[in-house]
């Protein structure tokens, strides 16, 4: 390894340990984010999430999460905020699952989200339909189906989870899952998959 590419890992080290600090070090609940009886959410910004009136705010959940960079060996390591909301009057519970990722590194940015598109109160968001076990081992979905137990409520045996996720900014990241009781065929994926990222360059020539 050189010397320009010893240095650039170092950096890349040094600002994530910063930023991680940062976010460690701030309080602000992200349950914040909704206000009780509201039918509305903004997770970024002014951009609006409806919210149907059956849902009942259950708990927030912040869950550290690694990404995928291609062709290196360096994982970013991000923060996924989420509110959690349960379906009044259902047995078992469908859940919905409304998102932020906080990146804890500037240095990388994620890449253009393909597929699907559909329009949510005027903005574009991707759209996947995936299944999920509520035995998943996944740290993050795992978390989420804690919480679910923890409020004394018995989640599905399986999920189908609809997906709606959209990049207000290529270092930002909104996502919205549904889970109503169900099966579907292709499992949900872990966030590295689902959301690949890839390398800003640290240096960048000036112009003379």
């Amino acid at each position: 390894m050189n010397i320009l590419s010893t240095r650039k890992v170092f950096i890349y080290a040094a600002i994530s340990a910063l930023l991680t600090l940062i976010l460690a070090c701030s309080h602000t609940p992200f349950s914040e984010r909704y206000q009780p009886g509201a039918d509305t959410v903004f997770l970024w910004r002014n951009e609006p999430i409806p919210l149907e009136p059956d849902w009942r705010y259950l708990d927030e959940a912040k869950v550290l999460v690694r990404g995928e960079i291609q062709d290196s060996i360096l994982t970013p390591v991000d923060e996924v905020r989420s509110l959690i909301f349960v379906r009044e009057g259902q047995e078992p519970p469908a859940i919905l699952i409304l998102s932020r990722v906080i990146k804890t590194s500037q240095v990388d940015i994620f890449r253009y989200l393909g597929g699907i598109k559909k329009d949510i109160e005027g903005y574009p968001y991707r759209e996947a339909a995936y299944g999920l076990s509520s035995d998943s081992t996944d740290p993050e979905y795992g978390k989420y189906l804690e919480k679910i137990r923890a409020a004394g409520l018995t989640p599905a045996p399986e999920y189908r989870v609809r997906v709606l996720d959209r990049l207000p900014v290529n270092t930002t990241l909104v996502r919205i899952m549904e889970l109503t009781p169900g099966k579907a065929h292709l499992t949900l994926p872990a966030y590295g998959k689902l959301y690949p990222q890839e390398r800003r360059e640290l240096f960048h020539h000036r112009p003379f």
